[in-house]
C-alpha cells in the first residue's frame, strides 16, 4: 500500500526531531565531558599549572578535536558550553572574558579539523587515523588554541606578555591531546578486533 500524503509529510518532521534530539544530547554530553575532564585534570595535575589559565598537561584539549571530528558544529557548541561552565566554576573572570575564552575553545578545533581534513587530506574520523595523523591533529589543535588564547590574554591584560603562556600551553595541549587520542584510538581498534574475531 503506497504511503499517504500525511505519511510523506510527517516522516521528515520525525527524522528532523530525532536528529535535533541527538544533536542536543551530543552537545550536553560534550559539555559534561569537558567539565569532568577539566576537574580530573585539575585534580591529577594540580602541580602542573604554569599560570591560572595554563597547564603543562591539559587533558580536555583532546576533547576539542574529538568533539568536532565526531559532531562537527554540535561538538563545537558542546565545547563552548563546557568551557563556559568551567570558566564560571574554576576561574574568577567576568562574563565577557568567559564568553570570549569559551568561543576561542570552540572555534579553534573547528579550524584545526578543517585544515587537517581539507588541506592535508587526513581522515576525518578516528578509525582511519594513524599515529602520525594523531600527532598532526594534536599539533594543529594546540596551535589553533594556543595562539588566539595567548593573544587575548595579553590584549586584555590577563598576561604581561603575548608569549608568556605559549610554550606551557602548547606542550599541555599536545601532551593532553595525544594521551587521550591514543587511548581512544587504541580502544576503537581493540573493539574492532574483538568484534571481528
Amino acid at each position: 500500500m503506497p504511503p499517504s500524503l500525511q505519511d510523506i509529510v510527517d516522516k521528515p518532521a520525525i527524522n528532523h526531531r530525532l536528529r535535533s534530539g541527538a544533536m542536543f544530547l551530543f552537545v550536553v554530553v560534550i559539555a559534561v565531558l569537558w567539565v569532568l575532564l577539566f576537574q580530573l585534570n585539575a585534580w591529577i595535575f594540580s602541580g602542573a599549572f604554569a599560570t591560572t589559565y595554563v597547564s603543562w598537561i591539559f587533558l580536555p584539549a583532546a576533547l576539542r578535536m574529538i568533539a568536532v571530528m565526531v559532531g562537527d558544529w554540535a561538538g563545537a557548541l558542546g565545547l563552548f558550553f563546557g568551557a563556559l561552565i568551567t570558566n564560571f566554576l574554576a576561574v574568577d573572570i567576568d562574563i565577557i572574558t568567559s564568553l570570549i575564552l569559551a568561543s576561542l575553545s570552540a572555534l579553534g578545533p573547528v579550524c584545526a579539523v578543517y585544515l587537517c581534513t581539507r588541506w592535508l587530506h587526513l581522515p576525518n574520523n578516528l578509525l582511519g587515523l594513524q599515529r602520525t595523523h594523531l600527532l598532526v591533529f594534536a599539533t594543529a589543535g594546540a596551535i589553533f588554541n594556543v595562539f588566539p588564547h595567548n593573544m587575548y590574554f595579553y590584549l586584555s591584560g590577563l598576561a604581561d606578555s603575548a608569549w608568556e603562556g605559549v610554550l606551557p600551553m602548547l606542550v599541555g595541549d599536545i601532551v593532553g591531546t595525544l594521551f587521550v587520542l591514543y587511548a581512544v584510538s587504541f580502544s576503537f581498534r581493540l573493539a574492532r578486533k574483538l568484534s571481528a574475531g
